[in-house]
C-alpha cells in the first residue's frame, strides 16, 4: 500500500471512529495493562508513541498502564515474551518494521509472526531522512554517492541494529546507487546518533522524530528525506525522488499487537480505546510536532498491512544480499 493511500485510510479510520465513552460495557481494560516495546527506552520514537498512549490509557480507564522496555535480539527478546503472554489482552506489544524483517533475517525465531499475534492498529508512520555528521564533505545525496564511489568501502553508515529498517535503507541506498557503503550496526538510536555526532560514521537513515533536535541545533545536517513530498518540518530537505531515487522507500511505522487468541471483542475494545487518543487534539499535535503521521487503521487493515510488509522485505532482502552479521 502506498504511503499517501495509508495515509488517506487513517484520515477516514479516524473520521468514523467514535468518540471513546465511559461506560459499563467498555470493560477493558479492567486491570493493568503491560505495554512492552522491543526497543531500548528513551531516544526513539516508538518509545515516545508507546509512552503517550500508556499515559492516555490510564488516565481513561483509571487502570495501571505500564511500558516495559525489553530490547535485545534485534526486538525478538521482547517480541517472544508477548507471544508467550496470556491471551487476554493485558499484555500487549509495540512494535515497528522488524517486526516483518525478522521472518526474513531469522530462521530460528521463537514465534510465528502471523500465527501467534493478533494486529491492534498501525499507528502511526514516519519518514526516514538520510542525515550526516556535520563535517562530512556531503550537502546532499549526488555528493555522497560521489564521495563513496571516489573512495569505495570508506563511507559509513550507522544502524540503529541488524535487520532493523535503517539497516536496510542502507542496503537498498547501495544496490540502486551501486556504491560500497560499509554498514556499522549500533544497539539502538541513542548510540547511533552519539557515533554519527562524535564522527565514527558518516551517515545514518534515521526516524525523522529522532533526528530532527539535531538538525535543528546544527549537530547534524539532512541530505535528503524518504517521504513522497517534502516535510512541513524539514521544507528545505529535498526527497529522495527528487535527488533521482523515485523508487527508494523507506520509513519507519508503529503499531500495537497483542497474543494470538485475544477474544475479538477485545481486540476492538483495545483498537477503540487507542484510535480515541489519537484523535485528541493535543495529542495529534505533538505526533505532527516529531513527524509522526497518525494512522490509526483498523484491525483487519493492520493485518492486511503486516502482510504486505512481509512480502516486501523479503523481496528487498532477496535483492540486497542484506545480513543479520
Amino acid at each position: 500500500m502506498e504511503w499517501k493511500n495509508l495515509l488517506r485510510l487513517g484520515a477516514a479510520a479516524l473520521a468514523l471512529a467514535a468518540p471513546l465513552g465511559v461506560s459499563a460495557a467498555d470493560k477493558y481494560p479492567a486491570h493493568p495493562v503491560k505495554v512492552v516495546v522491543p526497543f531500548p527506552a528513551g531516544g526513539q520514537g516508538i518509545d515516545f508513541v508507546a509512552r503517550t498512549l500508556a499515559q492516555r490509557m490510564q488516565a481513561i480507564s483509571g487502570q495501571a498502564v505500564v511500558v516495559e522496555n525489553r530490547p535485545g535480539g534485534g526486538t525478538v527478546i521482547g517480541t517472544g515474551a508477548v507471544a508467550k503472554a496470556p491471551a487476554d489482552g493485558y499484555t500487549v506489544l509495540m512494535m515497528a518494521n522488524s517486526f516483518t524483517v525478522n521472518p526474513s533475517l531469522q530462521s530460528n525465531l521463537p514465534y510465528d509472526s502471523e500465527k501467534d499475534f493478533s494486529p491492534v492498529a498501525l499507528l502511526t508512520i514516519t519518514p526516514h531522512v538520510l542525515v550526516a555528521r556535520k563535517d562530512l564533505a556531503a550537502s546532499n545525496l549526488k555528493e555522497l554517492l560521489e564521495l563513496a564511489k571516489k573512495n569505495p568501502g570508506t563511507v559509513t553508515y550507522a544502524s540503529i541494529g541488524n535487520g532493523t529498517s535503517p539497516h536496510l535503507a542502507g542496503e537498498m541506498l547501495k544496490k540502486l546507487a551501486n556504491v560500497n557503503l560499509v554498514h556499522v550496526p549500533h544497539k539502538g538510536t541513542p548510540l547511533a546518533l552519539t557515533s554519527l555526532m562524535g564522527g565514527h560514521v558518516d551517515v545514518l537513515f534515521g526516524n525523522l522524530p529522532d533526528v530532527l533536535p539535531y538538525l535543528e541545533d546544527g549537530r547534524l545536517k539532512a541530505l535528503a528525506i524518504s517521504a513522497p513530498k517534502r516535510h512541513a518540518s524539514l521544507p528545505n530537505v529535498p526527497t529522495m525522488e527528487e535527488q533521482g531515487f523515485a523508487e527508494f522507500e523507506s520509513n519507519s511505522w508503529y503499531g500495537m499487537l497483542a497474543p494470538a487468541q485475544v477474544p475479538d471483542d477485545t481486540i476492538q475494545q483495545l483498537n477503540k480505546l487507542v484510535v480515541s487518543i489519537l484523535q485528541e487534539p493535543e495529542v495529534r499535535a505533538s505526533f505532527d510536532t516529531r513527524g509522526l503521521d497518525v494512522i490509526a487503521s483498523r484491525p483487519a487493515e493492520f493485518k492486511d498491512w503486516l502482510r504486505k510488509e512481509t512480502d516486501k522485505y523479503a523481496q528487498v532482502i532477496k535483492e540486497s544480499g542484506a545480513r543479520i552479521d
